[in-house]
């Protein structure tokens, strides 16, 4: 008897597991069905999801459509552009030939790039791997040249305006600042110590291999394939083509693969089929810093962050039409993968609240810091007034007005500061804070701007000085980038000055002109450029203008014509 009673227990502690097991999934699956819900409407383009679990998969998801004029649906087939999600795939082949001692990546590029202009340093295949390079990315240099996304571009295109443009954005190894150009030229790489075309190396060396069966470098117009997702956008409700067919280009991107194909890739970085596992921890673990001692996140392909205090190795991609999410948390040997051709959808928040389900238990919130606004020390606050330059040259000017302490940006924009402490102030307008700094003798000379999550130095400068109108019209013209040949107009109408670049910025930014704030001296300020500094001869004369820093593509300079 006591033995029955204890079989109908364990039956029922057995039952019981599995339904709970079972009522977990349920609600996960569920809970994914209102994240994806949030995001996407019937209909649309949309995409495709994959969980893998500790080597299970635990979700694989399609929702929407591939293509609206045939009205065909995504499903486990589907082949999506994985944009710079694809830069993983040519740094693992980087270190596939470092493996089989085939190449060194502390060597000089030029060692196997000859064609490529003396640039003054010497930069590394690290370099390349790790965006510390220094070479503008071409997306940029396509941008400033007027080169549309939707035209024809082949991998020689895109050596040949590597080629073109030979100014550094900065010294090698001084600063990480991404740059497709480098993953162009490791693929370049790749071909040249390899003895095969890049597609045909990571076809042999990768995909088969990994059995990824539909995985394909789009090199060329034949590997256009039935199941090929369309990319879109959607515009007041409607799904509106913008992916291009016509970039043949590798390296950085271009690799279109299905939802399958990107699981067994996922699944070769904790049961290694390809490479070992002395590759895969390099992947996924930081190793390298800057030459100020600064540590960083970029490893190979990949960024290894925290979030919310859980390990985390990802790379996002983005292209017109398309979005891509590759989320590794390895010790939790947990992948998230999305895929969408519906730029319109955020990538990263499906992917990231997906990935709370599965780390509910490991999930850390960090608390926002309530801001407490204590009284102003006016004494003190008055020696905090002037103008300030960031590194990037903007300038932020402090005003005490009253008992009204004010930061004060280009183009009239003004915001009340609210003091925390003596030294320490915080905005309500946006998340951001300032604190001021005592030299050894008193003096205030420095402060600190920190803002998402960032802190920048700013050291004291001269009052700014206001141009006259006769001033102002001085600095219009035509301009000449000389190593893009292309034209820019600067131009003074209604009081105002204001950069016309190519219609590429009309286009992708819906921006035909671009206002030039005055910040001081030769500096203006702009929404899209960052700081516009023009130059002058000895005569005084304006005779050209630096684009300091718009990111990818920094002291860019154009000739006065």
């Amino acid at each position: 008897m006591k033995t029955a009673i204890l079989t109908f227990s364990l039956i029922s502690i057995l039952f019981l597991t599995n339904l709970t097991a079972g009522t977990i999934a349920e609600n996960k699956s569920a809970k994914i069905d209102s994240i994806i819900s949030q995001q996407h409407s019937e209909g649309q383009p949309g995409g495709v999801l994959a969980v893998i679990s500790k080597g299970d998969i635990a979700e694989k998801r399609f929702f929407g459509i591939m293509n609206s004029e045939n009205n065909i649906v995504i499903d486990e087939n589907t082949l999506f552009d994985i944009a710079s999600v694809a830069k993983q795939f040519t740094a693992f082949s980087i270190l596939l030939l470092e493996k089989d001692e085939q190449i060194d990546l502390d060597s000089d590029i030029r060692e196997y790039l000859s064609y490529l202009p003396d640039y003054g340093y010497e930069i590394t295949i690290r370099n390349l791997i790790q965006h510390t390079s220094g070479i503008a990315s071409t997306d940029w240099l396509r941008l400033l040249s007027g080169i549309p996304f939707d035209i024809k571009w082949t991998h020689q295109d895109e050596i040949d305006i590597i080629k073109k443009y030979s100014r550094l954005n900065f010294t090698p190894n001084t600063k990480h600042v991404y740059s497709n150009a480098g993953y162009s030229l490791l693929a370049s790489i790749v071909e040249e110590v390899s003895g095969m075309s890049f597609p045909h190396f990571l076809s042999k060396k990768v995909f088969k291999p990994l059995e990824m069966k539909t995985a394909v470098v789009y090199d060329s117009p034949k590997n256009e394939q039935l199941n090929s997702a369309t990319g879109y956008k959607i515009v007041n409700e409607k799904a509106e083509v913008v992916s291009s067919s016509e970039d043949f280009s590798y390296g950085s991107g271009n690799i279109h693969a299905s939802i399958n194909d990107m699981i067994s890739w996922g699944n070769n970085f904790f049961s290694p089929k390809v490479g070992d596992k002395n590759i895969i921890n390099r992947m996924l673990s930081k190793y390298n810093v800057l030459e100020n001692g600064d540590s960083i996140s970029y490893t190979y392909g990949l960024y290894v962050r925290e979030y919310k205090g859980v390990k985390m190795v990802s790379h996002s991609g983005g292209i017109p039409g398309f979005r891509s999410q590759f989320m590794i948390f390895p010790e939790d040997e947990l992948i998230v993968i999305v895929m969408l051709n519906n730029e319109s959808i955020n990538s990263s928040a499906i992917a990231t609240s997906v990935a709370e389900l599965y780390l509910a238990d490991r999930i850390m919130e960090k608390e926002v810091a309530k801001r407490v606004e204590t009284e102003l020390n006016l004494s003190k606050t008055k020696s905090y007034t002037g103008n300030y330059t960031l590194p990037d040259g903007m300038e932020f000017e402090f005003v005490l007005e009253k008992d009204t302490f004010w930061l004060l940006l280009p183009g009239d924009h003004k915001f009340q500061l609210f003091a925390e402490s003596d030294t320490e102030f915080f905005l309500k307008d946006f998340d951001a804070r300032v604190t001021f700094l005592d030299d050894s003798d008193g003096d205030v000379n420095e402060m600190i701007w920190h803002q998402g999550g960032n802190d920048y130095h700013a050291t004291r400068s001269v009052d700014r000085v206001p141009l006259t109108l006769e001033e102002t019209a001085m600095f219009a013209g035509d301009y000449y980038q000389k190593d893009l040949k292309t034209d820019y107009k600067v131009v003074f109408e209604n009081d105002k000055l204001s950069l016309h670049p190519p219609e590429t910025f009309e286009k992708y930014f819906g921006a035909s002109f671009i206002d030039l704030n005055h910040v001081n001296g030769d500096r203006f300020a702009t929404d899209r450029f960052g700081m516009v500094e023009f130059t002058r001869n000895n005569k005084n004369e304006i005779n050209g203008f630096i684009l300091m820093n718009i990111g990818r593509l920094q002291n860019v300079e154009f000739i006065k014509r």
